[in-house]
């Protein structure tokens, strides 16, 4: 009997629980708008394909966007049927993401106040940009700005060029030899990052057993791991489950062994008063300048320790995440345009041949700042690499009920909602044939008749990458230098077609990109 009541029970309960959901899961049809269907327990098809590791993260509104052609908006369920909004429509986004961006500046933050004080692997976290919300989010993005304008990234071109010293030294040795872009390239963006933003000098590309690849490899390897894409999928379900679990997306050991790395470098350069032109003497003078502004208008002595104690964690954090973004983007964007170069010689010899034009025009192969950012061809190609393997993810929180204007569609206060800028760049509406690479398709002509929001590599309005000048300078001076000296070829590992991967975190290609090259 007590057996049948138990049986009973449980079934009750589910039952319950089931048409709970199943309602939750009309939200947006209950509202009127047009929606990707949930399905018990997942939500809708994006949330159970990442669980299953067969879609980027980045490209989880792809599927919203495709299947409902014609449409502005369309509802979709993260995991236990927690509503999300996709913006299909680029007028719409201009709105979020720009015009109204005060009624959604916050995006989801992973740490979402769960870590507290006593969190041990989450010091920082909390602190980055991408976490921050509100006044908090406008301030430390005041403060880190001065770090990325064009007068800083002039100083520190000469720093880059050193790092594509070590590029050139690596590939006059494997003239005619097959290599692997990727790895090669992964050496650069890592040696750029460890000697403008953390002030050593490094050689992984010649050199590739050091403590810093190590480190780095350890880092990258744990961004999107299964454990991760289920800590993501919970935390859009409910948030609060998580609090105690403390996840971080960094490794605690090499987390440690950057944190410790800025710190020790930032006291040296304090004591030594020496300056190198790269980010930590920028951070130097943050520092300074926060602690003489707290000097002059916080008179509580601990008051005043604790918000230097502050400044000095954010710039640790915003320093981890520019060297986890910029590791990435660089190594996989400029690896995509050394691919390409290979596979459409004809692209390869109109940009040789604005290469060539600079270095007549200057007399030199070290670019300055004014030159590689003015190449227009090489803009060309950079936007329309970027937009075949985008790496941009968009998503932002309505801080109130919001009525889009002209329309009948409300956003309900909390809604999150997600621009599809990786399905966008690949509509036909916009771009004839979405497959093909074609840099062409930045050219003034075609621009000037689509709309802006299609493409950014980098988001946009005031939330967008603040370090995007810098990836830019970064990615451009490497291809620029290679090819005054290089052609560079496919070669019998070449892959016809790439193929995005489902297990990365943005939809980079699966597998290696094998090319060559021979001496100009």
């Amino acid at each position: 009997m007590w057996l049948q009541i138990a049986l009973a029970a449980i079934i009750v309960s589910f039952t319950a629980f089931y048409l709970y959901m199943k309602h939750k899961m009309s939200y947006w049809k209950r509202r009127g708008i047009p929606e990707d269907k949930g399905y018990f327990p997942f939500g809708s098809k994006h949330a159970w394909d990442l669980l299953q590791r067969k879609l980027p993260f980045m490209h989880m509104t792809n599927y919203a966007y495709e299947t409902h052609p014609g449409e502005k908006v369309v509802g979709t369920y993260d995991m236990f049927g927690s509503p999300a909004l996709v913006i299909r429509d680029p007028d719409i986004a201009k709105l979020i993401l720009v015009k109204d961006f005060d009624n959604f500046m916050d995006r989801k933050p992973f740490h979402c106040n769960m870590y507290g004080p006593k969190s041990k692997n989450n010091r920082y976290m909390p602190y980055m940009l991408l976490e921050l919300r509100g006044q908090k989010w406008k301030n430390v993005r005041s403060s880190l700005t001065p770090v990325f304008t064009s007068g800083k990234l002039k100083n520190m071109i000469p720093l880059i060029h050193k790092v594509a010293d070590n590029c050139e030294t690596y590939l006059d040795k494997n003239i005619g030899v097959e290599f692997e872009a990727k790895e090669l390239l992964k050496g650069y963006a890592l040696d750029v990052i460890i000697s403008t933003g953390f002030g050593y000098e490094n050689d992984t590309i010649n050199n590739p057993e050091n403590i810093f690849k190590k480190h780095a490899d350890v880092i990258k390897g744990k961004t999107f791991s299964l454990k991760l894409i289920i800590a993501i999928l919970m935390f859009m379900a409910c948030p609060r489950l998580l609090r105690w679990l403390d996840l971080s997306i960094f490794d605690k050991n090499s987390e440690d062994f950057f944190a410790a790395l800025i710190v020790k470098t930032i006291k040296e350069r304090k004591e030594s008063g020496q300056r190198r032109n790269d980010l930590i003497d920028v951070c130097v003078d943050i520092l300074e300048k926060e602690r003489k502004e707290n000097e002059k208008s916080v008179e509580d002595e601990e008051e005043a320790k604790r918000r230097n104690e502050e400044m000095e964690k954010i710039i640790i954090a915003n320093s981890l995440i520019m060297f986890l973004a910029g590791f990435d983007t660089v190594s996989s964007t400029s690896s995509l345009m050394m691919y390409f170069l290979a596979k459409h010689q004809d692209c390869q010899e109109r940009l040789y041949q604005e290469v060539q034009e600079a270095i007549e025009s200057t007399g030199s192969t070290n670019f300055d700042y004014a030159t590689i950012m003015n190449m227009p061809y090489m803009e060309k190609f950079f936007q329309e690499t970027l937009r075949m393997y985008p790496f941009v993810h968009l998503e932002r929180c309505s801080k109130e009920e919001y009525k889009i204007p002209d329309t009948d569609i409300v956003i309900p206060k909390g809604i999150f909602v997600r621009y599809a800028a990786t399905a966008v760049v690949k509509d036909e509406k916009y771009f004839p044939n979405p497959e093909v690479f074609d840099p062409e398709n930045y050219s003034a002509e075609k621009k000037v008749d689509r709309h802006p929001f299609v493409s950014g590599g980098f988001g946009h309005g005031p939330r967008n990458c603040i370090a995007q000048r810098f990836a830019t300078m970064e990615v451009k001076i490497v291809i620029a230098r290679l090819l005054s000296k290089y052609k560079i070829a496919p070669c019998s590992k070449t892959v016809d077609e790439l193929i995005p991967d489902p297990r990365s975190r943005s939809g980079q290609p699966k597998g290696d990109i094998w090319v060559t090259v021979e001496k100009r």
